[in-house]
């Protein structure tokens, strides 16, 4: 290839955004592991230590993005810098993997900044799916969103939304050791019993007090255990949960059948009574 004369050549640079999974050791796929081996760079956005010494040992060549918290700094801020330390070394032409624990698309604000902004430099972005908290909880608990179906929440939104509850169906509400908080400058839930107390207020409109909820951390190193602790409504205030604790609200069971929906099908609920959602053998 000839330059023009003064003209540098640089590559094009390449953005992957990967999931490493709530226990990295064990739910790294991999595709996820082959791009983190190939980087020019891997930055790291995972919670623990053993996780980034594992990534560490695929690629050396890694960097956390953990020191971009600061106690009372905005966490958009924070995540801004994220973005913007990603898309320089994009734009520098380095093969750019960002491994985040988890599901990297789920709560994770930087990965889909960073991916828009390096495809609108006409730059080839993509994310992987990583196994996240919602799939931990589902294994967990033993949990089958088909049945009753499921809503699902952050939840400070959750309090300040007008959202419409479906009791029948499993509720799933994320950060509550978060709830109400407003700033993004928090780092810890040790402010928790205000809002937890406003979500209590809130269920008690749709459920019994004495409704068994869970509140559920996954876990997120190899030889521990999940926290899975059962509350009843009118003890939820009282609780103290974690940044990663997670509140699961059961169905109160199935709703009653639309007849006039079934009649237009020429079905009856005698028919459909056994209904069941199909499954692969």
């Amino acid at each position: 290839m000839t330059l023009i004369q003064g003209q540098e050549h640089t590559p094009k640079g390449s953005l992957v955004v990967v999931g490493t999974g709530i226990s990295v050791a064990g739910q790294m796929t991999i595709a996820t592991k082959s791009h983190i081996e190939n980087a020019d760079i891997v930055y790291m956005g995972i919670m623990n230590k053993i996780g980034e010494h594992v990534v560490t040992n695929i690629n050396p060549n890694s960097v956390s993005l953990d020191d971009l918290y600061q106690e009372g700094k905005s966490r958009a801020v924070t995540y801004a810098q994220m973005a913007d330390r990603i898309v320089q070394s994009v734009v520098e032409g380095k093969k750019v993997c960002v491994a985040f624990y988890g599901h990297p698309g789920v709560f994770v604000t930087p990965s889909h900044e960073a991916i828009r902004r390096v495809r609108e430099l006409g730059l080839d972005a993509q994310m992987l799916p990583g196994v996240s908290a919602e799939d931990c909880l589902i294994a967990d608990l033993g949990i089958d969103p088909s049945r009753f179906g499921c809503q699902s929440y952050e939840a400070t939104q959750f309090l300040f939304r007008d959202y419409r509850i479906d009791p029948h169906m499993t509720q799933i509400i994320w950060q509550i050791g978060l709830a109400g908080e407003a700033t993004l400058s928090v780092l810890d839930a040790n402010h928790s019993e205000s809002g937890l107390a406003m979500l209590a207020d809130i269920l008690a409109e749709h459920y019994p007090e004495d409704h068994e909820l869970i509140i559920y951390e996954a876990a997120t190193l190899p030889l521990c255990e999940p926290k899975i602790q059962k509350v009843l409504l009118r003890e939820l205030q009282f609780a103290k949960p974690t940044l990663i604790s997670t509140l699961v609200v059961p169905s109160l069971g199935m709703p009653a059948y639309r007849q006039d929906r079934l009649a237009k099908l020429g079905l009856t609920e005698q028919q459909v009574i056994n209904f069941r959602s199909p499954k692969v053998n």
